[in-house]
């Protein structure tokens, strides 16, 4: 009787636990789709970043890079057309554009008094700044994974992955871009910037996020 009692007893235990358990079925076919392209059991969004950023990223982002004053005129044209001719916004329609670009000026606005740190780029020689681009050591955010043509939310296994890519490679521009520069040093200097910026209407100038910083002395 007691054994009875004690098989019943293990039976609604058994059956607590599992009601408070989410089974989930393994399909072996998802590692052969395009979520487990870049994701797996392993993820590691800081170490993709690392691996890929010299070798995909900044290439692919230099390929398509526009000239600033280019994309300028277009978008005051007509955004949408200005998108679809040098931007990318994957498959919705209703997310910003975004546009891979090169920037050449003159630094003349410094804000190093923020942890989003920023400065003021003269593209067109009036002394006012026409773009503004990020200097860290804080970057927010998700302009550069949402330039990225090769990668897509279907490229992970779900949102949270996703968004820790856009995050590592917020950190990786902050740290090996935006961190050797000389923030006390950079008003008044030459500058050409390879990055992106995601088209906001509200905005007076666009914030560019750059991948790549050359700084030179003004003739």
């Amino acid at each position: 009787m007691r054994r009875c009692m004690y098989a019943a007893m293990l039976i609604v235990v058994a059956s607590g636990a599992l009601h408070g358990c989410k089974l989930v079925k393994h399909d072996a076919q998802a590692s052969k789709n395009s979520r487990d392209a870049y994701a797996s059991a392993g993820y590691d969004a800081n170490a993709m970043v690392s691996s890929m950023w010299s070798t995909k990223i900044v290439p692919d982002v230099e390929k398509r890079a526009t000239d600033y004053a280019t994309l300028r005129a277009a978008i005051g044209a007509d955004v949408d057309a200005a998108g679809r001719k040098y931007g990318y916004r994957g498959k919705d329609d209703g997310a910003p554009w975004n546009f891979p670009t090169t920037v050449h000026g003159t630094i003349v606005e410094v804000d190093t008094q923020s942890s989003q740190g920023t400065v003021g780029v003269d593209t067109d020689g009036d002394g006012k700044a026409d773009v503004i681009v990020d200097i860290g050591p804080t970057v927010l955010g998700t302009t550069l994974r949402d330039t990225l043509d090769f990668v897509s939310f279907t490229s992970f296994r779900n949102q949270i992955e996703y968004a820790q890519f856009g995050t590592a490679l917020n950190s990786y521009a902050a740290t090996h871009v935006m961190k050797p520069l000389p923030r006390d040093a950079l008003k008044g200097k030459q500058v050409t910037v390879t990055g992106a910026f995601s088209y906001d209407s509200s905005a007076e100038q666009p914030e560019v996020v750059p991948l790549a910083v050359a700084l030179g002395d003004k003739p």
